[in-house]
């Protein structure tokens, strides 16, 4: 069992499409949680995350989303 705890990082808040959420365990223990296929590729950890804690990387195979309209 692990429920989502909020204000544990600033990761939790920024990112639109949920890739970093702070979890606790049964114990109690808070952990971040990682969930890459989640990532819309726009930047936000990279831009918001003051510390450069998170080094974004392109992901393997290409360059990111090609919206058509932007």
């Amino acid at each position: 069992y692990q429920r989502r705890v909020h204000g544990d990082g600033p990761e939790g808040r920024f990112c639109p499409a949920k890739v970093y959420e702070w979890l606790e365990d049964d114990k109690g223990e808070t952990n971040l949680s990682i969930s890459a296929g989640n990532c819309l590729h726009c930047k936000a950890c990279s831009i918001k995350d003051f510390g450069q804690r998170i080094d974004w990387r392109v992901p393997e195979g290409g360059g990111g989303p090609a919206y058509a309209d932007m």
